[in-house]
Order: C-alpha cells, then sequence, then structure tokens
C-alpha cells in the first residue's frame, strides 16, 4: 500500500491541477507575425488545456479509488498491482498526448519566434 499512497500523493501534488496554457497563448499573439500559425498554436494550447481537464478528472477519481483501497486491511498485493498498472497506462497516455500538442505547436513556428515566445513566459 505504499506504493498506491505514493501515486496518491503523486497524483495530487503533480496532476497539473489549476495549469492553463493561457500563458502561452498570449506570447504566441505577441511573438509571432502570421495570424494563421497564431489561430492554429490557440488550437493546440486549447487541446492541451482539455488534455489537462480530463487528466485531473482521472487523478480525482484515482485518488479516491486509492484512499478506498488503502482503508482496506486484508487488501492484497494481487489486488493492486493491476489497479496501478492502469494508471500507469494512463499518466503514459496523458504525457504522451501532451508531447505529441508541444511538438505541433514547435512545427508550427521557427526556432526564434520559440525562443521569443519563452522568453516572454519566463
Amino acid at each position: 500500500m505504499i506504493v498506491a499512497t505514493v501515486t496518491l500523493i503523486v497524483l495530487m501534488l503533480g496532476s497539473g491541477a489549476g495549469f492553463s496554457f493561457d500563458m502561452y497563448r498570449k506570447a504566441a499573439g505577441d511573438v509571432i507575425q502570421d495570424k494563421q500559425i497564431v489561430k492554429q498554436i490557440k488550437s493546440v494550447t486549447k487541446a492541451a488545456d482539455k488534455e489537462m481537464k480530463n487528466w485531473q478528472k482521472d487523478a480525482n477519481k484515482i485518488a479516491k479509488q486509492i484512499v478506498e483501497m488503502n482503508q482496506n486491511y486484508d487488501l492484497a498485493r494481487t489486488d493492486v498491482e493491476p489497479f496501478l498498472n492502469q494508471v500507469d497506462s494512463r499518466r503514459n497516455e496523458f504525457q504522451e498526448k501532451l508531447i505529441q500538442l508541444r511538438f505541433q505547436a514547435r512545427d508550427l513556428m521557427s526556432q526564434a519566434e520559440w525562443e521569443a515566445m519563452y522568453a516572454q513566459i519566463e
């Protein structure tokens, strides 16, 4: 159950709660001259926000399930491991989607625009 408790903590602290890509949308609008590209980047960031919100919902459900599991003294390791494997799988899917979106955004702009956008965000 230690693994389940650690998983709960990671989900709660690293779930992206409250994070938004608004700052990226604003920076893209300020830095990139091509309005069509800005529109595409805003679309990518909105998709990323949607993924973050979906992950947050999943993380909250997972956290509740872990709390319920932790309350069961008789729960066997064989009962916990499949659940944690599902959690890992879902987290990996989420990370893969965000990575894909990051590269979509990167491919829409030059390196100079990318660096200028991040300079504005920092």
